[in-house]
């Protein structure tokens, strides 16, 4: 009987041990992450998010959340990103951010009318001009539907408006989150007849998002003198 006993401590002391030694691995990658997300070292990021998986099952579901974004907005490995954004539509399925990416992933393979549907739900659960966008933006895309892209844009700049971000291509391996409202007036810009009227729509998105990449670039050039 005592020998039993002592074999029941023993253990109950190893299983303590060994819950005690997860959780500060556990509290140890948390920090790694924390500091890394403050630098915006993503890579670092992913690292610490793949441990805490195994670490921490308990919260999985949000460090695969994490990890679809971070693959595929911040370091554009398409493959790891959408295997993290199926894996995360499992768990929940009206997870709207990772619809979007799903929706890009499906437009990619030429699977265009689930990407549209799948874009459209998007819409219906947020109400987003931004997803109302995107949709807009696929007609033009599969069908040239020129009208319904920019109904949609004007609605955008000269409709009822809540602020609102959407993440623009730097290039190929970066991307910047503006306002949807400065991303329109560029766009608007793009469709200009005059460099004059382009330059306006220009600096109506600058006064928005001031350091918005794609507008100094495009302002840049309408501005730019010849060279003689």
């Amino acid at each position: 009987m005592i020998r039993r006993i002592y074999l029941f401590l023993v253990a109950s002391i190893l299983i303590f041990s060994a819950c005690n030694q997860n959780s500060k691995e556990t509290e140890n990658w948390k920090s790694v992450y924390k500091n890394a997300y403050s630098t915006g070292d993503y890579l670092t990021g992913v690292v610490a998010l793949n441990h805490l998986l195994v670490l921490d099952s308990a919260n999985k579901t949000d460090y695969i959340d994490s990890l679809a974004l971070y693959y595929t907005k911040k370091l554009k490995n398409f493959k790891a990103g959408k295997i993290y954004v199926d894996k995360g539509l499992e768990l929940n399925p009206d997870n709207i951010t990772l619809m979007e990416f799903k929706s890009i992933f499906l437009g990619a393979e030429d699977k265009v009318q689930e990407s549209k549907a799948l874009m459209e739900k998007a819409y219906k659960l947020s109400g987003k001009n931004k997803h109302l966008y995107l949709i807009a933006a696929m007609k033009l895309a599969i069908d040239n539907d020129v009208n319904a892209y920019v109904q949609s844009v004007n609605g955008i700049l000269y409709g009822k408006y809540t602020p609102e971000t959407i993440d623009v291509n730097i290039d190929e391996n970066t991307s910047q989150n503006v306002d949807l409202k400065a991303y329109c007036y560029v766009e608007k810009a793009k469709m200009s007849s005059t460099p004059a009227e382009a330059v306006q729509y220009l600096d109506s998105a600058l006064l928005i998002t001031p350091n918005f990449q794609e507008a100094i670039f495009y302002k840049n050039k309408f501005t730019e003198k010849p060279a003689k």
